[in-house]
């Protein structure tokens, strides 16, 4: 998914808890050039209809969700139109980030990067989610 720094960023944060809620709330007052919405987990369906829907550039999950992230990176990763979507995995217990990245062109259906970033500033998070 190709992002024009002229169009907003579309990210979606899964989760509904306040940590979630911070993040967004943090993103859309810091001028970041992102539409931002947040959404609840129900069920795998739902999940997926939400995602093709919105289309995102990034999506956000933390890693306390009792959802499989494995099998959750297959589903966002097995749709085509997803190209280039950024999966943001961010910790309640730590500061560190992982972002994964479907590449543009892949050699497999679960073919990503991953990176890691030890984040102390609002700033710094704001970064890594803008890319």
């Amino acid at each position: 998914m190709l992002h024009s720094n002229l169009s907003p960023q579309r990210i979606l944060i899964f989760g509904s808890s306040i940590f979630e809620e911070g993040i967004a709330h943090l993103l859309l007052t810091r001028g970041a050039n992102a539409e931002v919405s947040c959404s609840g987990y129900t069920n795998e369906l739902a999940f997926l209809v939400e995602i093709v829907h919105s289309c995102p550039d990034v999506v956000m999950l933390n890693d306390n969700t009792p959802l499989n992230k494995s099998h959750i990176f297959k589903l966002l990763f097995s749709i085509p139109s997803l190209v280039g979507l950024r999966i943001i995995v961010t910790r309640l217990g730590n500061n560190l980030i992982d972002v994964y990245l479907k590449p543009e062109q892949a050699v497999t259906h679960m073919a990503f990067e991953r990176q890691q970033f030890d984040i102390t500033k609002q700033d710094e998070l704001v970064a890594v989610i803008q890319g």
